[in-house]
This record gives structure tokens, C-alpha cells and sequence, in this order.
């Protein structure tokens, strides 16, 4: 089969659950024996704002690597500040001519951000089915958390919240950054300024509609529905999780088919796996994430702040920024990939407290593969594959077995996935 991948790059200059699931399903379907080309959103030129796609020496042995130069911003930071730069059209010849050298029997995209309508219309024309794995919400909000001012609103996706969501959001040349040559080095060298610079999030007072600008109103309006557009040029929906169906069913307006395959990565080995949780026992209890509310971080530090046994300490893995904590929480910054077995090896109980309505999750593939026993909130989409009552909140001393899977299983069941959307008569 030839298959083509739409994502947002390569590591280092992209980094992510996104990222790196793109590049191991690649590369084990290239083992497979299928053949697989990437197209990805790649440099802005500055002189030349015409978009193009040009062939890239190849990353990954056995891969046709695809830039496109000047692609549509990447909302990666938390919104869409103007609306009418994620409007641009650009002529279908760009992408159909790319299809017609490729000739992908199917196209399986990973993320909205960057590409064109274009590119889905002129698959669409040359009847070539499209797949897509539901890793974030863009597309079906601005912010591809769907998390704004303290909750989730994909239960209010209307006008109004587009337009507030934009108060927080980045203007397009800002976001722009990211996509130069050296960002994932100036990236880091940020990050290391941002040291000692810990900030709480923002609220924003929302507005009604009327008191934003009418071009801004009638702009996402437009980039709403032109979303939606999108969204009806997919054939086939790869549902990560049932939370992730769930809120996609609940956000498109016309019926979509698909399938729920939850997905894992090259580093979780399959086999089954003792996990045991004696909550009298536990001394340690651990947070990995980025310090952000949206992943649940200060409901994790009201838990520690909470408990009033004095012998359980408390850690937070993630950012390499000083923050103030209560005594009983140690700030362990960041972590290596060299450093990362020995990392979890150390764990006792892991929460994952997340409040956006998370995909999937890799975190709880981890801990389970460490054999870690994991607390987490409803709002993880990998709830799927442990019991209920490792869910917050409710029985805390437990013990399952849980049998992973490999990854090369994986991409077998993505590969029969490809074949029932191709088959599928009604797309």
C-alpha cells in the first residue's frame, strides 16, 4: 500500500506525543513492506510568500519526506489571534500534482494545523480516501486543547467562543517563529531564561459577540465553517479514545465513520503487566507534565497541600522553572531520555490530574509499562484501556493485570483500519 502521512515534522524541531507517533507508525510501516511518504509544514520564506512543496533529502531510511514552504500558520500556542491569515488559498495544482507523483492509495492526516483546504479537495477529486487520527481538537476549536479560562468548552463551541478564546492567542508573526530553521535551539535557549519566571495562567473576561470588532466576527466565522468544510472531506475517523470520539461526535455536525483503535508507541513493549496499588504503603506520589493548569497541575499541588500525613512526599517532574511550593513537594525540573527509566523505576504512585479532555495519553502507557500504579482524572482519553477505579476519587488500593500491546500490532490494526476506510462505500 502507498500511504501518505500529514503531520507537523521532525523531532527536534517538533516535539510531542504527535511527533513521535507519526515517526514510529512510519517507520514500521515501511518495515511492513508498505511504501510511505510525510508531508509537513516546513520554512517560511520571507521573501517569497508563495506557497510550494518541495522533496526533502529523507530523515528516516525509506521515507519521502515533503516541505511544504509557506504552509498556514501552526497554532500550536493556544489559539487563533487573526483569523483571515488561516484563510489563505493557494492553487489546487500545488497538492494535486504532489498526489499525482505520489499516488497514495490513502492519505492519513495527523492535524489540521498548517495545511490547506486545498489539500483535502484535491485528494477528494482524485477519490483518494482520507484518514484522521484524532491526536488534538483544531479545527474543531482554535485551541487545541479546547481548554480556556479554567475548563474545557466543547460543550459551548459556538461563535462567541472562538472570538474569546483569541484574547489569549499569539498574532500569526509570532507564531511564525517556530517554523524557522533554528527554532528548536532558540526554543531551548528560551526556555532557559524562562527559569525563576513562573506565571500563573491568565483569565480573560469573556465578551459578547457585539463587542468584538465585525471583521473579527465575521472572520471566525468564516475560519469556523471552513473547518467544517474540512471536516466533511474526511472519510474515515481514527478515534484515539471514546473520549476523543465522543467530543468529536459532539462538535461535527454531520455524521462520521470511523473506528476507536487506541494507539501506543516504539518505547511501551507488549506483555502483560502486574499493576498493584496499597495506598497505606505509598510514600512518594508523583506528577510528570508541563506546570499548566490545563493539565491539572495545581490540582495536584491542592493534593499535596491537602494530605495530612507528613511522611508522604510529594514530586513534580516537567519544566526546569522555579516555582513556589508547599514544603512538601520537591521541584524536579525536567528530564532526559537517558534519565527516563530510572525516572520511573523510582515511582511509587503516579497522578495524572489532567483537565482538557486529553486524546489519549502516553503517560499512562508508561506507568503501566514500568508497572506503575496510576491515578488519573475522567479527562484522559488511555481511561480506556485501565479499570474504572483508577479513575480519582474512587477505590485506591487495587491490583489488574493489563496486556499491552506492540507496536508492531499496532500498525497492523492501522493498517486494517486503512482498508476498511478504503473499502468503505459511502465516504
Amino acid at each position: 500500500m502507498r500511504i501518505l502521512h500529514y503531520g507537523l515534522g521532525y523531532s527536534p524541531e517538533r516535539t510531542g506525543g504527535l511527533i513521535q507517533y507519526v515517526t514510529d507508525l512510519m517507520k514500521e510501516q515501511v518495515k511492513q513492506n508498505h511504501e510511505v511518504a510525510y508531508l509537513f509544514p516546513g520554512k517560511i520564506n520571507y521573501l517569497n510568500s508563495s506557497t510550494k512543496i518541495k522533496r526533502n533529502k529523507s530523515r528516516i531510511e525509506g521515507i519521502i519526506s515533503f516541505e511544504i514552504i509557506n504552509s498556514l500558520p501552526l497554532a500550536v500556542f493556544g489559539g487563533i489571534k487573526e483569523p483571515q491569515k488561516f484563510l489563505k488559498k493557494v492553487d489546487h495544482s500545488i497538492y494535486s500534482d504532489l498526489l499525482e507523483k505520489f499516488k497514495p492509495d490513502v492519505i492519513h492526516v495527523h492535524s489540521l494545523m498548517g495545511i490547506h483546504k486545498e489539500f483535502f479537495e484535491s485528494a477528494s477529486n482524485k477519490e483518494i480516501k482520507l484518514v484522521y487520527t484524532t491526536h488534538d481538537y483544531f479545527g474543531l476549536s482554535p485551541n487545541p486543547t479546547f481548554f480556556f479560562n479554567g475548563k474545557s468548552w466543547d460543550e459551548e463551541n459556538n461563535l462567541n467562543y472562538w472570538l474569546n478564546v483569541s484574547q489569549g492567542a499569539m498574532v500569526t508573526q509570532k507564531l511564525k517563529v517556530i517554523q524557522l530553521p533554528f527554532y528548536a535551539k532558540l526554543r531551548d535557549t528560551i526556555k532557559k531564561f524562562k527559569k525563576n519566571s513562573f506565571q500563573k495562567e491568565s483569565y480573560y473576561l469573556l465578551k459578547k459577540n457585539e463587542e468584538f470588532p465585525k471583521e473579527s466576527q465575521i472572520n471566525f466565522k468564516k475560519l469556523k465553517s471552513y473547518y467544517e468544510e474540512i471536516f466533511k472531506l474526511i472519510n474515515y475517523f481514527h478515534f484515539t479514545s471514546s473520549l476523543a470520539k465522543e467530543v468529536f461526535e459532539k462538535n461535527i455536525s454531520h455524521t462520521i465513520n470511523g473506528e476507536l483503535v487506541s494507539i501506543t508507541n516504539s518505547t511501551i513493549l507488549g506483555g502483560k503487566k502486574q499493576i498493584k496499588l496499597d495506598i497505606n504503603n505509598i510514600k512518594k506520589v508523583t506528577y510528570i507534565g508541563q506546570y499548566a493548569e490545563f493539565k491539572g497541575f495545581y490540582d495536584f499541588i491542592k493534593l499535596a497541600e491537602s494530605c495530612e500525613d507528613k511522611s508522604i512526599q510529594f514530586e513534580i517532574y516537567g519544566e526546569n522553572i522555579d516555582i513556589a511550593l508547599p514544603s512538601n513537594i520537591i521541584n524536579k525540573g525536567r528530564f532526559s531520555a537517558k534519565e527516563r527509566e530510572q525516572v520511573f523505576e523510582d515511582i511509587e504512585l503516579l497522578i495524572i490530574p489532567s483537565r482538557w479532555k486529553e486524546t489519549f495519553g502516553f503517560l499512562v502507557l508508561e506507568a503501566l509499562f514500568y508497572e506503575i500504579p496510576v491515578l488519573i482524572s475522567k479527562n484522559v482519553g488511555a481511561r480506556d484501556i485501565i479499570p474504572d477505579f483508577c479513575i480519582l476519587d474512587k477505590k485506591k488500593s487495587f491490583e489488574f493485570v493489563v496486556d499491552l500491546k506492540s507496536f508492531k500490532f499496532h500498525a497492523r490494526e492501522i493498517s486494517n483500519l486503512y482498508e476498511r476506510a478504503t473499502q468503505y462505500k459511502n465516504c
